[in-house]
């Protein structure tokens, strides 16, 4: 067993794999390595499941001998109006999933999708699209940031050159200062797992 065992419950696979690596790049720039903490995915595919199988699965990552475990739920927008759901209501129905005791949680919400966060890195942000883009000083803000992503690297032919897919390889280049400070809910990630008492000496 690895000194930490952390779960993370998402809508699917593809954002769990840009915890990992996340999770990998904020505890590599604090001298721990990989063979210190594992990452235990449950991916949902789609909200409604991740929410329905939420407490099964933390009793699961429990039983395994997990530590930790991130809940991360996308806020998405009403369909009837467009608009944000309430971030709050959602924290409060997910912070009435029952915990194990001994598992420490994270609900993380990104505003509205994960991918708001690499509007935060110029890097990140110019490879997705293939050309040069100005990172956006409030990603949150961003309407349906993963469509958007798509729309700005369309090429000459109309084709776009990102794909979700690409998610966790744009991770590995995600600027972890500028995505704290522009993006509370990665804030909140990175707190949360260096703050994890299996990682203090």
């Amino acid at each position: 067993m690895a000194d930490l065992e952390l779960g993370v419950l998402a809508e699917d696979r593809n954002d769990c794999e840009v915890i990992r690596v996340l999770c990998r790049r904020i505890l590599e720039e604090r001298g721990i390595g990989p063979g210190t903490w594992r990452l235990h995915p449950r991916a949902g595919k789609g909200c409604s499941k991740l929410r329905r199988k939420a407490e099964s699965w933390l009793v699961e990552l429990a039983d395994r001998g997990c530590h930790a475990a991130i809940i991360l739920h996308d806020l998405d927008r009403n369909p009837l109006n467009g608009e944000l759901n309430d971030a709050g209501a959602l924290e409060r129905q997910l912070s009435a999933i029952s915990v194990p005791r001994t598992l420490t949680r994270l609900i993380c919400i990104p505003v509205e999708e994960i991918e708001a966060w690499f509007f935060s890195s110029e890097k990140v942000l110019s490879s997705a699209c293939g050309k040069p883009q100005k990172p956006r000083p409030s990603p949150h803000q961003i309407r349906r940031p993963k469509e958007k992503l798509i729309a700005l690297s369309r090429d000459a032919n109309k084709r776009p050159r990102y794909s979700e897919n690409d998610n966790p390889k744009l991770a590995e280049d995600l600027d972890l200062v500028e995505c704290a400070r522009r993006c509370i809910a990665f804030d909140g990630l990175k707190r949360f797992v260096l703050g994890l008492p299996q990682l203090r000496s």
